[in-house]
């Protein structure tokens, strides 16, 4: 079965017409972040005299967080005697102080975004994201991207007590937003994204321009209720079910 062959199940077909709002995730989904976040990892490593990592072993561990891209940058070297606590404490540290002062030098928004959020405004359609990211990371970064301006809502990995694939942030953001959640589609390129969604009784859209695949193998086994191939992709399939 390919991604072509994928139709949505009548269920969700049935839901589509009386959406409440489009909920995202941040890197890989609205976001192309992955320079900014393999430049600091690449930093970390300089400045404790390390080797620089191969940067498709860290492109495979982006959605991870800190400490899974420098384990993978490092590679066997993550397993040397006194690694875990370099990473846990100074690495991750150089990490966060680089990106938080590097955080959109490369960073912009994926294709279509910008005409798909300006289109879900002028739809009266509640937006909002939901990210695994610090909130003090997040909340600036889309500050520089005026598409984002209209966002309802922004969650962080620790602005509830559990983060993704745990439902609580997405429920979280239904409850603040007085929306439905069975009326609420979740769009994401991780299957933590997936399983967050379904566990909240959101509609869950898989985005396969992300990084999710390189780390979680094939999204078709993720069974998403939606598969979208680009941002123009879910504008058109949105923009169709709203005018049935």
């Amino acid at each position: 079965m390919s991604i072509d062959s994928l139709c949505p199940a009548p269920t969700v077909v049935a839901l589509l017409p009386h959406l409440q709002a489009v909920l995202f995730d941040l890197d890989g989904t609205l976001l192309n972040t992955a320079p900014d976040l393999i430049a600091a990892c690449q930093a970390a490593l300089h400045a404790h005299h390390l080797p620089l990592g191969d940067e498709s072993a860290i492109r495979g561990q982006l959605t991870s967080g800190m400490r899974a891209m420098l384990s993978a940058a490092l590679g066997q070297k993550a397993h040397a005697p006194g690694m875990a606590q370099m990473i846990e404490g100074p690495l991750r540290d150089s990490f966060a102080a680089y990106y938080q002062s590097h955080i959109c030098v490369h960073t912009a928004p994926f294709v279509g975004i910008d005409k798909l959020l300006t289109f879900l405004d002028d739809a009266k359609i509640k937006t909002g994201v939901i990210t695994n990211k610090y909130y003090r990371m997040a909340k600036p970064l889309l500050a520089h991207f005026p598409c984002t301006e209209h966002l309802s809502l922004l969650l962080g990995g620790d602005s509830c007590t559990h983060a993704k694939p745990h439902p609580e942030p997405l429920l979280t953001a239904c409850a603040r937003l007085q929306v439905d959640p069975a009326y609420t589609l979740y769009v994401g390129d991780h299957l933590n994204d997936i399983k967050a969604a379904k566990a909240a009784g959101c509609i869950s859209c898989c985005a396969l321009w992300g990084y999710g695949a390189l780390e979680c193998g094939d999204p078709l086994k993720w069974q998403s209720d939606l598969y979208v191939k680009d941002a123009h992709e879910l504008y058109q399939l949105i923009a169709t079910y709203l005018a049935l």
